[in-house]
Protein backbone atom coordinates (compact mmCIF):
# COMPACT_ATOMS: atom_id res chain seq x y z
CA UNK A 1 0.00 0.00 0.00
CA UNK A 2 1.04 3.59 -0.62
CA UNK A 3 1.61 5.95 2.31
CA UNK A 4 -1.37 8.35 2.63
CA UNK A 5 -0.64 12.06 2.52
CA UNK A 6 -1.96 12.48 6.08
CA UNK A 7 -0.43 10.35 8.84
CA UNK A 8 -2.81 9.34 11.63
CA UNK A 9 0.01 8.19 13.90
CA UNK A 10 3.19 9.54 15.48
CA UNK A 11 6.46 7.57 15.13
CA UNK A 12 8.63 10.36 16.51
CA UNK A 13 11.55 8.97 18.49
CA UNK A 14 10.87 5.35 17.58
CA UNK A 15 11.88 5.26 13.92
CA UNK A 16 14.89 2.97 14.41
CA UNK A 17 12.99 0.55 16.66
CA UNK A 18 10.18 0.36 14.12
CA UNK A 19 12.62 -0.49 11.32
CA UNK A 20 13.99 -3.39 13.40
CA UNK A 21 10.49 -4.72 14.10
CA UNK A 22 9.41 -4.40 10.46
CA UNK A 23 12.32 -6.65 9.48
CA UNK A 24 11.05 -9.41 11.80
CA UNK A 25 8.61 -12.11 10.70
CA UNK A 26 7.69 -12.67 14.36
CA UNK A 27 6.33 -9.22 15.10
CA UNK A 28 3.61 -6.92 13.85
CA UNK A 29 3.61 -3.18 14.45
CA UNK A 30 0.31 -1.60 15.56
CA UNK A 31 0.29 2.19 15.80
CA UNK A 32 -2.10 4.08 18.07
CA UNK A 33 -4.40 6.30 16.04
CA UNK A 34 -3.67 9.98 16.67
CA UNK A 35 -4.68 13.32 15.19
CA UNK A 36 -2.68 14.07 12.02
CA UNK A 37 0.23 16.49 12.32
CA UNK A 38 0.23 18.46 10.12
CA UNK A 39 -3.55 18.28 9.98
CA UNK A 40 -3.77 19.60 6.41
CA UNK A 41 -1.57 19.55 3.33
CA UNK A 42 -1.03 22.60 1.16
CA UNK A 43 -4.29 23.01 -0.78
CA UNK A 44 -2.71 24.86 -3.76
CA UNK A 45 -0.61 21.73 -4.40
CA UNK A 46 -3.76 19.85 -5.44
CA UNK A 47 -3.53 21.07 -9.01
CA UNK A 48 -6.97 22.60 -9.33
CA UNK A 49 -8.90 19.62 -7.96
CA UNK A 50 -12.33 20.47 -6.52
CA UNK A 51 -12.41 20.70 -2.73
CA UNK A 52 -15.24 19.18 -0.69
CA UNK A 53 -16.11 18.96 3.00
CA UNK A 54 -17.11 15.88 4.92
CA UNK A 55 -18.02 14.83 8.44
CA UNK A 56 -17.18 11.52 10.06
CA UNK A 57 -19.86 10.93 12.68
CA UNK A 58 -20.40 8.52 15.54
CA UNK A 59 -23.05 8.26 18.23
CA UNK A 60 -23.25 6.46 21.54
CA UNK A 61 -26.81 5.63 22.57
CA UNK A 62 -28.85 4.09 25.37
CA UNK A 63 -29.65 1.08 23.17
CA UNK A 64 -30.30 -0.04 19.61
CA UNK A 65 -33.96 0.94 19.15
CA UNK A 66 -34.40 4.04 17.02
CA UNK A 67 -37.93 4.38 18.40
CA UNK A 68 -37.19 4.06 22.12
CA UNK A 69 -33.50 4.80 22.78
CA UNK A 70 -31.61 8.10 22.91
CA UNK A 71 -28.28 9.62 21.87
CA UNK A 72 -26.00 10.20 24.87
CA UNK A 73 -22.84 11.20 22.98
CA UNK A 74 -22.14 12.42 19.47
CA UNK A 75 -18.96 13.32 17.63
CA UNK A 76 -18.71 15.21 14.35
CA UNK A 77 -15.20 15.14 12.91
CA UNK A 78 -14.90 17.63 10.01
CA UNK A 79 -12.45 17.02 7.18
CA UNK A 80 -11.79 18.16 3.63
CA UNK A 81 -11.10 16.11 0.53
CA UNK A 82 -10.36 16.70 -3.12
CA UNK A 83 -11.71 15.17 -6.30
CA UNK A 84 -9.81 15.46 -9.59
CA UNK A 85 -11.98 16.08 -12.64
CA UNK A 86 -9.62 14.20 -14.96
CA UNK A 87 -9.97 10.81 -13.25
CA UNK A 88 -12.34 11.36 -10.27
CA UNK A 89 -9.49 10.49 -7.89
CA UNK A 90 -10.57 11.29 -4.32
CA UNK A 91 -8.32 11.80 -1.29
CA UNK A 92 -8.53 13.27 2.21
CA UNK A 93 -6.26 16.29 2.61
CA UNK A 94 -7.22 17.84 5.95
CA UNK A 95 -8.81 17.07 9.31
CA UNK A 96 -10.14 19.57 11.85
CA UNK A 97 -10.96 19.49 15.58
CA UNK A 98 -14.18 17.59 16.31
CA UNK A 99 -17.36 18.62 18.05
CA UNK A 100 -18.02 16.22 20.94
CA UNK A 101 -21.26 16.55 22.85
CA UNK A 102 -23.01 14.68 25.65
CA UNK A 103 -26.71 14.52 26.50
CA UNK A 104 -28.40 13.41 29.70
CA UNK A 105 -30.96 10.68 28.90
CA UNK A 106 -34.50 10.60 30.25
CA UNK A 107 -33.84 7.27 31.98
CA UNK A 108 -30.76 5.94 33.83
CA UNK A 109 -28.20 4.04 31.74
CA UNK A 110 -28.16 0.27 31.97
CA UNK A 111 -25.03 -1.35 33.31
CA UNK A 112 -24.50 -2.91 29.87
CA UNK A 113 -24.25 0.53 28.22
CA UNK A 114 -21.98 1.83 30.98
CA UNK A 115 -19.65 -1.14 30.54
CA UNK A 116 -19.70 -0.85 26.74
CA UNK A 117 -19.11 2.89 26.41
CA UNK A 118 -17.42 3.87 29.67
CA UNK A 119 -20.02 6.66 29.95
CA UNK A 120 -21.73 7.09 33.34
CA UNK A 121 -24.73 9.05 34.52
CA UNK A 122 -22.40 11.35 36.46
CA UNK A 123 -20.72 12.29 33.16
CA UNK A 124 -24.11 13.06 31.59
CA UNK A 125 -25.86 14.90 34.42
CA UNK A 126 -27.01 18.32 33.21
CA UNK A 127 -25.43 17.83 29.76
CA UNK A 128 -27.13 18.71 26.47
CA UNK A 129 -26.09 18.88 22.84
CA UNK A 130 -25.28 22.19 21.15
CA UNK A 131 -27.70 21.79 18.24
CA UNK A 132 -26.84 25.21 16.82
CA UNK A 133 -23.16 24.26 16.60
CA UNK A 134 -24.02 20.87 15.10
CA UNK A 135 -26.14 22.56 12.43
CA UNK A 136 -23.35 25.05 11.66
CA UNK A 137 -20.89 22.20 11.07
CA UNK A 138 -23.45 20.30 8.99
CA UNK A 139 -24.20 23.30 6.79
CA UNK A 140 -20.75 23.13 5.18
CA UNK A 141 -20.66 19.35 4.66
CA UNK A 142 -21.11 17.58 1.32
CA UNK A 143 -21.16 14.09 2.90
CA UNK A 144 -21.79 12.64 6.36
CA UNK A 145 -20.04 9.32 6.99
CA UNK A 146 -20.53 6.74 9.73
CA UNK A 147 -19.42 3.17 10.33
CA UNK A 148 -22.81 1.46 10.16
CA UNK A 149 -24.75 4.49 8.97
CA UNK A 150 -27.96 2.43 9.11
CA UNK A 151 -27.62 2.62 12.90
CA UNK A 152 -26.39 6.20 13.32
CA UNK A 153 -28.40 8.09 10.70
CA UNK A 154 -31.92 7.44 12.09
CA UNK A 155 -30.76 8.51 15.56
CA UNK A 156 -29.44 11.83 14.19
CA UNK A 157 -32.76 12.63 12.51
CA UNK A 158 -34.23 12.97 15.99
CA UNK A 159 -31.70 15.69 16.83
CA UNK A 160 -32.14 18.04 13.87
CA UNK A 161 -33.85 17.80 10.49
CA UNK A 162 -30.65 19.05 8.82
CA UNK A 163 -29.17 15.54 9.04
CA UNK A 164 -31.96 14.29 6.74
CA UNK A 165 -31.00 16.83 4.07
CA UNK A 166 -27.42 15.56 3.75
CA UNK A 167 -25.88 12.86 1.62
CA UNK A 168 -24.64 9.90 3.66
CA UNK A 169 -22.01 7.23 3.12
CA UNK A 170 -21.14 4.18 5.20
CA UNK A 171 -17.55 3.09 5.82
CA UNK A 172 -18.84 -0.39 6.66
CA UNK A 173 -21.28 -1.21 3.85
CA UNK A 174 -20.11 1.08 1.02
CA UNK A 175 -16.75 -0.71 0.81
CA UNK A 176 -16.57 -4.43 -0.19
CA UNK A 177 -14.23 -5.27 2.70
CA UNK A 178 -14.58 -9.06 2.41
CA UNK A 179 -13.95 -8.99 -1.34
CA UNK A 180 -10.80 -6.99 -0.59
CA UNK A 181 -9.52 -9.69 1.76
CA UNK A 182 -10.62 -8.45 5.20
CA UNK A 183 -12.10 -10.96 7.64
CA UNK A 184 -14.34 -8.62 9.62
CA UNK A 185 -16.32 -5.41 9.16
CA UNK A 186 -15.74 -4.25 12.75
CA UNK A 187 -13.84 -1.00 13.06
CA UNK A 188 -11.37 -2.46 15.57
CA UNK A 189 -10.59 -5.41 13.29
CA UNK A 190 -10.17 -3.24 10.19
CA UNK A 191 -7.85 -0.94 12.11
CA UNK A 192 -5.74 -3.87 13.30
CA UNK A 193 -5.51 -5.31 9.80
CA UNK A 194 -4.21 -1.95 8.58
CA UNK A 195 -1.70 -1.55 11.42
CA UNK A 196 -3.64 0.58 13.93
CA UNK A 197 -5.31 0.32 17.31
CA UNK A 198 -7.55 2.64 19.32
CA UNK A 199 -9.96 2.70 22.27
CA UNK A 200 -13.37 1.73 20.84
CA UNK A 201 -16.90 2.82 21.82
CA UNK A 202 -15.81 6.39 22.49
CA UNK A 203 -17.36 8.52 19.77
CA UNK A 204 -14.38 10.79 19.13
CA UNK A 205 -11.87 7.94 19.01
CA UNK A 206 -14.16 5.87 16.76
CA UNK A 207 -14.41 8.80 14.33
CA UNK A 208 -10.67 9.40 14.16
CA UNK A 209 -9.99 5.68 13.69
CA UNK A 210 -12.64 5.46 10.97
CA UNK A 211 -11.10 8.34 9.06
CA UNK A 212 -7.59 6.91 9.50
CA UNK A 213 -8.79 3.64 7.96
CA UNK A 214 -10.45 5.41 5.03
CA UNK A 215 -7.29 7.42 4.33
CA UNK A 216 -5.25 4.27 3.68
CA UNK A 217 -4.66 3.02 0.15
CA UNK A 218 -5.58 -0.46 -1.01
CA UNK A 219 -3.05 -2.42 -3.07
CA UNK A 220 -4.63 -1.13 -6.32
CA UNK A 221 -3.57 2.42 -5.38
CA UNK A 222 -7.09 3.64 -4.55
CA UNK A 223 -7.83 4.78 -1.02
CA UNK A 224 -10.70 3.16 0.85
CA UNK A 225 -12.22 6.62 1.03
CA UNK A 226 -12.18 6.80 -2.78
CA UNK A 227 -13.92 3.43 -3.01
CA UNK A 228 -16.57 4.44 -0.47
CA UNK A 229 -17.44 7.78 -2.09
CA UNK A 230 -17.58 6.20 -5.55
CA UNK A 231 -20.09 3.63 -4.26
CA UNK A 232 -22.11 6.13 -2.22
CA UNK A 233 -22.63 8.42 -5.21
CA UNK A 234 -24.35 5.63 -7.15
CA UNK A 235 -27.97 4.56 -6.74
CA UNK A 236 -28.39 1.37 -4.74
CA UNK A 237 -30.96 -1.29 -3.93
CA UNK A 238 -31.91 -1.77 -0.27
CA UNK A 239 -33.03 -5.34 0.29
CA UNK A 240 -34.91 -6.39 3.42
CA UNK A 241 -34.99 -10.11 4.14
CA UNK A 242 -38.39 -10.70 5.75
CA UNK A 243 -39.38 -13.76 7.80
CA UNK A 244 -35.84 -15.11 7.60
CA UNK A 245 -35.23 -18.26 9.66
CA UNK A 246 -33.84 -17.52 13.12
CA UNK A 247 -30.86 -19.79 12.50
CA UNK A 248 -29.83 -17.55 9.56
CA UNK A 249 -29.16 -14.49 11.76
CA UNK A 250 -25.43 -15.11 12.09
CA UNK A 251 -24.73 -15.51 8.38
CA UNK A 252 -26.85 -12.42 7.68
CA UNK A 253 -24.92 -10.38 10.26
CA UNK A 254 -21.60 -11.64 8.93
CA UNK A 255 -22.59 -10.56 5.42
CA UNK A 256 -23.33 -7.02 6.64
CA UNK A 257 -27.11 -7.14 7.16
CA UNK A 258 -28.59 -5.04 9.96
CA UNK A 259 -31.78 -5.82 11.89
CA UNK A 260 -34.82 -3.59 11.30
CA UNK A 261 -37.49 -3.91 13.99
CA UNK A 262 -40.46 -2.74 11.91
CA UNK A 263 -40.70 0.66 13.61
CA UNK A 264 -40.60 2.21 10.14
CA UNK A 265 -44.02 0.71 9.36
CA UNK A 266 -42.65 -2.07 7.18
CA UNK A 267 -42.29 -5.78 7.88
CA UNK A 268 -39.35 -6.34 10.22
CA UNK A 269 -36.32 -8.14 8.86
CA UNK A 270 -32.63 -8.06 8.00
CA UNK A 271 -31.56 -5.27 5.65
CA UNK A 272 -28.60 -4.44 3.43
CA UNK A 273 -27.88 -1.82 0.75
CA UNK A 274 -26.05 -3.01 -2.37
CA UNK A 275 -25.15 -1.35 -5.65
CA UNK A 276 -27.59 -1.93 -8.49
CA UNK A 277 -25.08 -4.08 -10.36
CA UNK A 278 -24.75 -6.34 -7.26
CA UNK A 279 -28.47 -6.67 -6.55
CA UNK A 280 -29.08 -9.83 -8.59
CA UNK A 281 -26.13 -11.54 -6.93
CA UNK A 282 -27.55 -10.63 -3.50
CA UNK A 283 -31.01 -11.93 -4.39
CA UNK A 284 -29.48 -15.22 -5.49
CA UNK A 285 -27.46 -15.48 -2.27
CA UNK A 286 -30.56 -14.91 -0.14
CA UNK A 287 -32.51 -17.52 -2.07
CA UNK A 288 -29.77 -20.14 -1.76
CA UNK A 289 -28.29 -19.49 1.70
CA UNK A 290 -31.14 -18.05 3.76
CA UNK A 291 -34.45 -19.11 2.26
CA UNK A 292 -33.30 -22.34 0.59
CA UNK A 293 -35.08 -21.54 -2.64
CA UNK A 294 -38.15 -19.67 -1.30
CA UNK A 295 -37.07 -16.04 -0.91
CA UNK A 296 -39.22 -13.51 0.98
CA UNK A 297 -37.76 -10.05 0.71
CA UNK A 298 -38.71 -6.50 -0.25
CA UNK A 299 -36.51 -3.91 -1.90
CA UNK A 300 -36.35 -0.25 -2.85
CA UNK A 301 -34.05 1.95 -4.93
CA UNK A 302 -32.17 4.62 -2.98
CA UNK A 303 -29.40 7.21 -3.25
CA UNK A 304 -27.06 9.01 -0.86
CA UNK A 305 -29.84 11.35 0.29
CA UNK A 306 -32.29 8.58 1.20
CA UNK A 307 -30.05 5.61 2.04
CA UNK A 308 -29.78 4.42 5.67
CA UNK A 309 -32.94 6.22 6.83
CA UNK A 310 -35.45 4.44 9.02
CA UNK A 311 -38.28 5.07 6.55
Amino acid sequence: MNTPILKFYNDSGYEQALEFLKASDNHKVLRKVSFPNPRQINIPDQGGAAIYRGIYLDTETTGISHADDEVIQICLLPFIYTKRAVDNHVQIIGVYPPYIGFKEPSEPLTQEIIDLTGITMDMLKGQDLDIEKIETILEKADFVIAHNAAFDRPFTHGLTAKFAAKKWACSMSDIPWRELGFDSLKLTHLASALGFYFEPHQADKDCLAGLAILAQDYEDGESFFHKMIAAAEKDSITIRAEHAPFEAKDILKNRGYGWKDGSDGRVKGWEIAVSIDKAEEERAWLAAEVYKGKPKFSEKTENALTRFTAA
